[in-house]
């Protein structure tokens, strides 16, 4: 079962006594108030052991009581927050401590195969108050709560009330209006005595923390700081692991969606798996062989596992689109024969892709690459200045794409050479690619005893370091850019032919099978008539190749 997905956008307040909430009549459109009768919320929070959840800032819980009893899960989002709810059936919940396995899609590739134990149990007698406009529509609901919380791992009990701005479905249709609105309803809150949460969720507040990023379960021994590469945001280290870490994270998001067969969410998450490999390929100086080598391995299969589906996917389109645009002709067998059997590859594939995407083998990957961005097997020349390590590795890529070129003309299979040519080209763009747009890895201050004063003069230190670094490598983020736009119409170019002779191959093959079974075979020469190019010969596909690669040549040799 998919969860009901909605935004969340609310401010806490925190308030002490018995004060009232004050009445709200006239604030920002508010013409009507409705008090609810109070509720009893019960609600247990789940994590992992090293709290995998709560350092994303993730919450999930099992509620029971009010109107949205039930599972929930909150992530972050551009505005307030993305909540997924279940009902409490799912899974034939039985009311145990057991999380149905819908519930954990959406955070599989973060909790992976780790048991998930209660981490606070929160009770909280809830009254509402709805906020309506002069039209009867629902702006915000104001939420008077009396919490008691046990943190379940540490102990200790706490109890608190606290006041929630929420807005509702009502709200006015702009970011800009709906803060002004909120600021407008702080105001009279302010006004009747609460002050800003310290804490911006229940769960936080249950486990003694102001966030929940404050649950920090990497165990890091005592005194031990990153490689020298990382403490310096100007080095090559700095800027390949801070890509390797922005796109380790874009893997991440894309799990969900490829799981819930998302549209195209199977070709982004491969798309990542490649750029991935690209910059462990391209940078490989960077790290030790052994544990960059595995890693390579194993995000190759990934990428493999994914193809299959993608391929099918694609197919099934075009072949979709082709039999559509040739409507005057008889298609009916050709259509069951052609995209009938494209979606059955797709299903199969798909299906395979779960299967990996649930296995052992895929969370010890996505462990691999946690802790290989965390504290990368950096070789000594992960210390050299970024801008000259970058050309010289991008000049290498480059020199690869040429050489690959030269081959393709003399070579016994010119496709199979030229199909090694794209991923040359692939490899250099998505390595560009991905150093234009690093957030290289900030220096890490060694931890001390010292005063909070003191932390705030260190990490003030290591941001003006950051910034200054970032000050002088922008000029070559925008060069970079360039290089990759260069080769992306070759990646193209070729990625297109080299499928459109793929396609072509399977028509015919099909169309083999079909005048066997005594089929209409008519349509599949037409398809293949259309697909065909006399100007997509490999002098020509060379031709343009050669003057990409020296336009490549020159904008490395000005890096």
């Amino acid at each position: 079962m998919t969860g009901r997905e909605q935004t969340e956008i609310e401010r806490k307040y925190d308030i002490e006594g018995l004060t009232p909430v004050p009445s709200l009549l006239g604030v920002d459109g508010v013409t009507a108030e409705t008090a609810a009768e109070p509720d009893i919320l019960t609600a247990v929070y789940y994590d992992t052991d090293d709290h995998a959840l709560a350092r994303r800032r993730i919450v999930l819980r099992r509620r029971e009581g009010g109107g949205d009893a039930g599972w929930h899960i909150k992530m972050p989002a551009a505005e307030g927050r993305t909540e997924v709810h279940w009902p409490l059936e799912t899974g034939d919940d039985d009311g145990s401590e057991r999380i149905p396995a819908e519930v954990l899609e959406p955070v599989r590739a973060i909790v992976r195969d780790r048991p998930l134990t209660p981490l606070a149990r929160i009770s909280t007698v809830r009254t509402t108050v709805r906020l309506d406009d002069a039209d009867g529509r629902p702006l915000a609901e104001i939420a008077d709560d009396h919490v008691s919380a046990s943190d379940a791992r540490g102990g200790a009990y706490r109890k608190w009330r606290e006041w929630e701005a929420e807005l509702l479905d009502g709200a006015p249709d702009t970011r800009k209006k709906r803060t002004r609105l909120l600021d407008s309803i702080e105001q009279a809150l302010l006004a009747a005595g609460a002050t800003p949460s310290t804490s911006v969720a229940k769960i936080a507040r249950a486990v003694g923390v102001d966030s929940l990023t404050d649950l920090d379960g990497t165990r890091v021994l005592s005194g031990l700081l990153p490689a020298l590469a990382l403490q310096n945001p100007g080095s090559v280290g700095a800027v390949v692991v801070g890509a390797l870490r922005g796109l380790t994270e874009t893997l991440v998001t894309k799990d969900p969606l490829a799981r819930a067969d998302a549209p195209d969410a199977i070709h982004q998450m491969r798309t990542t798996v490649r750029r991935l490999r690209s910059v462990l390929a391209i940078y490989s100086r960077v790290f030790e062989k052994t544990a960059l080598n595995e890693l390579r391995f194993e995000l190759k299969h990934l990428g493999i596992v994914l193809g299959r589906a993608r391929d099918a996917e694609v197919r099934g389109g075009r072949l979709a689109d082709e039999l559509a645009a040739a409507a005057e002709y008889p298609t009916e067998d050709a259509e069951i024969r052609l995209v009938g059997g494209a979606r059955r590859d797709y299903a199969d594939g798909f299906a395979a892709a779960r299967d990996y995407l649930l296995s052992t083998r895929y969370y010890r990957l996505l462990d691999s690459l946690d802790s290989f961005v965390a504290w990368p097997p950096l070789t000594p020349k992960a210390e050299n200045p970024a801008a000259a390590a970058i050309k010289h590795d991008l000049g290498r890529a480059v020199a690869a794409l040429a050489k690959s070129t030269t081959k393709v003309a003399d070579a016994d299979a010119p496709e199979q050479a030229l199909h090694e040519v794209r991923k040359a080209a692939r490899r250099l763009r998505y390595a560009a690619a991905a150093v234009a747009s690093a957030q290289p890895v900030t220096p890490a201050e060694p931890g001390t005893k010292g005063s909070k004063k003191s932390a705030k003069k260190a990490a003030k230190k290591a941001a003006r370091k950051a910034a200054s670094a970032a000050a002088r490598f922008a000029k070559h983020r925008r060069r970079y850019t360039h290089i990759a736009r260069v080769a992306k119409p070759v990646v193209k170019r070729l990625g297109d032919r080299h499928d459109r002779l793929l396609y072509i191959d399977d028509i015919n093959q099909a169309a083999q099978a079909a005048h066997e079974s005594g089929e209409n075979t008519l349509v599949y020469g037409l398809l293949v008539a259309r697909a065909e190019r006399l100007d997509d010969t490999v002098p020509v596909v060379l031709d343009e190749t050669d003057r990409a690669v020296r336009q490549l040549e020159r904008l490395v040799r000005d890096l």
